[in-house]
């Protein structure tokens, strides 16, 4: 009896508590609220919140700053079906009490009126945050983060008060952004370089150079049309992607029709309130300009004689050149015409297991049939930098990439990688002498391609090999910074950063094993990378970069950063992995200046 005295106490207590705090918040004029009711609680809180959004709706609609649509005369679902917008991000967040009596649920979801202003300007962060990141990516031919990042400006923006008047690079955005998306899309060159036709499988395939402004397209996605339906999305690397075409007219195509991807729906998951966006009843907006046509007629033939040539600052003797060129040949040979019936004398041991991986990676074809390679010297080893290639999953996936062969001092195959982009390559191997010798620069590019590479083709042995015993792998929000002792390195990062997760080496290596059996596929790729160095006299470097990843479940984008150790260039150790998928407030990550190495 006692007991359900006490329990009646509390129960009296807490309704009265409630209606007092529903009381406070109703009657105190600082709050807008909603309210609601149901049996279930998720139902009374879906009801709260939409009637908050409806109560912002009619303060916003008020003050008639939103844009107001001609063909939507009915203003109140219009600002009702923008502040939506809102609700799976911040105002998701919105303060919530509860109260559950006789089977009912009541919930009270509230947010201060002030907090209404910082709602709006933290989207409008975004919008210009994505704005000047689409300015950056085209500077980098990366085509399509360029087409992404001004069209979820251009949706955003719709969805803000200050649509009529925010303005970017002294114009009003709701020009600009429209204006610089159809620009992009009108300076889009496609030639077609090559045609290959096997009418004994009724196979025909063009290779497509995609330019920007007269320069190869570093990322870019598209669809092509075939009789009534559209593809997949396919991509473009380094200005090249292929069409293939199956059945009894694969030759009888006159034009290619493509679309130039620039929604990038799958991709919203990085930005609810972009996210939101799209899944809201809002108008957005659709750009006619991304459909564009090839035709087959222009042909331009680029092919040339199937040699590798000497890189121009490389004297490397003729034999080496005949020897890998004739080996090259075979192996091409073999990849494209199915048969992977490769001589083992053409490998040593760890290139025969590297190309069975490149094998296995998905169904491989040449881009290209004829290839303009170069050789790069690196001490003992020769880079043939490289063969396009595409790579084909179930479910219309489809990745293309240029590989590379690395060949040792007897002319075999002893690595095969996939590589970084040429802008990539670019950046590091301009750096000046004091950066890095030149062998330095090189080695540093070999280990970033076989890093990526290692990832791709799921290598756990050599990514447990590069990770030093006591490394530093963090993956998370934000690092929780704290002072590592008797390390290499010491952390500056202080205790007050949310959410983190860190790994031993085995534990991560544990997780990487059980992630790499449940996909089909895994797919990295590098952009935006910076590579600076610990210790002028010394190879200890941090690479910091960004970074895509795709399996066939989940993707993500984060920014990267490795503490590499170079200082044995045939045993690199890597001392700290960190990822992190937002930048730091400052528009930083984290680099090494959050690490520096003190061992030295």
């Amino acid at each position: 009896m006692l007991r359900l005295s006490v329990i009646l106490f509390f129960l009296i207590v807490s309704n009265y508590l409630f209606a007092q705090s529903m009381e406070e918040v109703r009657d105190s004029g600082n709050y807008l609220y909603g309210i609601g009711k149901s049996d279930t609680y998720e139902k009374a809180d879906k009801q709260a919140l939409d009637d908050l959004i409806s109560q912002i709706s009619v303060t916003v609609e008020g003050n008639r700053t939103f844009l107001q649509s001609e063909e939507n005369g009915n203003y109140k679902e219009h600002y009702q079906s923008i502040i939506k917008t809102y609700s799976t991000g911040s105002l998701a967040n919105a303060q919530r009490l509860e109260q559950e009596r006789r089977g009912v649920y009541t919930v009270l979801r509230f947010i201060k009126k002030e907090n209404l202003t910082e709602i709006f300007e933290s989207r409008k962060h975004a919008i210009l945050n994505y704005a000047r990141e689409g300015l950056r990516s085209e500077e980098k031919l990366q085509i399509g983060d360029a087409l992404r990042n001004f069209y979820w400006a251009n949706i955003l923006l719709r969805s803000h008060p200050e649509y009529n008047s925010l303005e970017f690079n002294n114009s009003l955005l709701k020009v600009y952004l429209p204006n610089k998306l159809n620009e992009i899309f009108s300076n889009i060159q496609l030639e077609v370089l090559e045609d290959l036709y096997k009418p004994e499988e009724k196979y025909a395939k063009y290779t497509i150079e995609f330019k920007y402004k007269e320069k190869p397209i570093q990322s870019l996605d598209y669809t092509y049309k075939y009789k009534n339906s559209w593809s997949g999305e396919m991509p473009v690397n380094n200005g090249l992607a292929c069409i293939e075409y199956y059945g009894d007219d694969a030759k009888n195509n006159k034009d290619i029709s493509l679309r130039i991807a620039y929604m990038y729906k799958d991709k919203a998951f990085f930005d609810k309130d972009v996210q939101s966006v799209f899944s809201s009843d809002m108008d957005i907006p659709y750009f006619g300009n991304c459909e564009i046509k090839a035709e087959f007629s222009r042909i331009r033939d680029k092919r040339v004689n199937q040699k590798v040539k000497l890189d121009a600052v490389e004297e490397v003797a003729t034999h080496y050149e005949y020897q890998i060129d004739e080996s090259l040949k075979k192996i091409l040979q073999s990849i494209e015409n199915k048969t992977y019936d490769v001589n083992l004398n053409l490998f040593t041991a760890s290139g025969y297991d590297a190309f069975k991986r490149l094998m296995k990676y998905g169904k491989a074809v040449l881009l290209k049939e004829k290839n303009d390679l170069k050789i790069a010297r690196v001490n003992n080893e020769f880079l043939v930098r490289s063969v396009p290639m595409k790579f084909s999953f179930s479910g219309n996936r489809d990745f293309v990439e240029d590989v590379v062969f690395v060949y040792n001092k007897d002319g075999k195959i002893s690595d095969i990688n996939f590589s970084l982009s040429q802008i990539a390559i670019d950046d590091i191997l301009e750096k000046p002498e004091r950066f890095a010798t030149r062998e330095e620069r090189y080695f540093l590019i070999r280990f970033m391609e076989t890093y990526k590479t290692a990832y791709c083709l799921k290598n756990i042995d050599y990514i447990e090999k590069i990770f030093d015993d006591d490394a530093l792998i963090i993956v998370g929000k934000v690092l929780n910074r704290t002072q590592v002792k008797d390390k290499a390195y010491v952390s500056t990062l202080s205790d007050k950063e949310v959410e983190y997760q860190r790994y031993t080496k085995s534990e991560y290596v544990t997780r990487l094993k059980r992630v790499f059996s449940n996909q089909e596929f895994v797919n990295v790729h590098f952009e935006d990378n910076n590579v600076e160095k610990a210790n002028r006299d010394i190879p200890i470097y941090g690479i910091q970069i960004a970074q895509h990843y795709k399996s066939s479940t989940y993707a993500d984008k984060g920014y990267l950063f490795l503490l590499l150790d170079l200082r044995d260039t045939l045993n690199p150790i890597v001392h700290v992995r960190t990822w992190q998928p937002h930048k730091n407030p400052d528009g930083s990550i984290y680099g090494l200046q959050d690490f520096p190495f003190h061992k030295l």
